[in-house]
């Protein structure tokens, strides 16, 4: 996988990539990241590269003629690129997106600035528009960096596979909680079934935090991944599924379980 950063600020995107495990996989060639300076396509001596906005619109915006050109120059030599733009009103980014950017040869991520960039060059030159979360920065670099580290990851080789398959979201809750030394941190024990080394139940453990993480912190996702569950559900058809199917009736437990406590969290309770 090949990313290209076109940016204004190409120092910020840098430093980044020379560090931890992502580092490892570039330098063993499994990807490769190219910061491209956007004012190097000005069309001015100035080296400027955004114009006031029509409408009297507060603020300035990234001109399409120096974006198309950078475009442009990437394609010549990597046909095959996607271009991505980094807005907050582009489609949600997450896991499923990002499996499915992985399997693009190469990715050319759009880190603007100010206003954003001309609605045009949109229209003509972008593939992909994507949000990180519903708020605003004052840059794409951070948006950016962040698509490229999460589509790096479910590349061949770069993160052993069972380290990416543990993860949250990716069973469709998040992840339970990990420990490690001391023993007793602050009052605190390690779990006794952590440390039982018995992997059957370490698993029906872990499996149980992470529905109690995903029920506390994600109602959202808890809704999508149990939707057979959702309150217009009758009660005869959970009765049912208790009698009819053993690990249904053991799951139910555990959310009338995580209920119970739901209650006694602090932040949860009425005012």
């Amino acid at each position: 996988m090949r990313f290209y950063i076109l940016t204004i600020f190409p120092e910020i995107v840098k430093g980044y990539w020379e560090q931890g495990i992502l580092s490892k996989a570039a330098d063993n060639g499994l990807l490769t990241v190219e910061t491209i300076d956007l004012r190097n396509f000005s069309r001015n001596k100035y080296r400027k590269i955004d114009k006031p906005i029509y409408g009297a619109g507060r603020g300035m915006l990234f001109e399409a003629g120096p974006l198309s050109d950078a475009v442009d120059s990437v394609k010549s030599g990597d046909p095959s690129v996607k271009t991505v733009f980094l807005t907050p009103s582009g489609k949600k980014f997450d896991n499923r997106v990002a499996k499915e950017l992985a399997k693009e040869n190469s990715l050319l991520l759009i880190a603007a600035r100010y206003e954003g960039i001309d609605e045009r060059f949109i229209r003509t030159k972008v593939d992909y528009e994507i949000s990180v979360g519903d708020y605003v920065l004052t840059g794409g670099e951070l948006p950016a960096m962040a698509v490229a580290d999460a589509v790096s990851r479910f590349l061949p080789g770069a993160i052993k596979d069972e380290s990416v398959s543990d993860e949250s979201f990716e069973n469709g809750l998040l992840e339970y909680g990990h420990y490690t030394e001391p023993a007793v941190f602050d009052g605190l024990e390690v779990p006794e079934v952590l440390r039982s080394g018995d992997h059957r139940a370490v698993a029906e453990y872990r499996f149980y935090e992470s529905l109690k993480k995903t029920y506390f912190n994600r109602p959202d996702l808890f809704e999508k991944w149990m939707p057979e569950l959702r309150a217009s559900e009758s009660g005869n058809k959970l009765t049912r599924l208790k009698k009819e199917n053993k690990e249904w009736e053991k799951l139910l437990k555990y959310i009338e379980k995580i209920s119970k406590e739901w209650k006694n969290v602090g932040r949860n309770k009425q005012e």
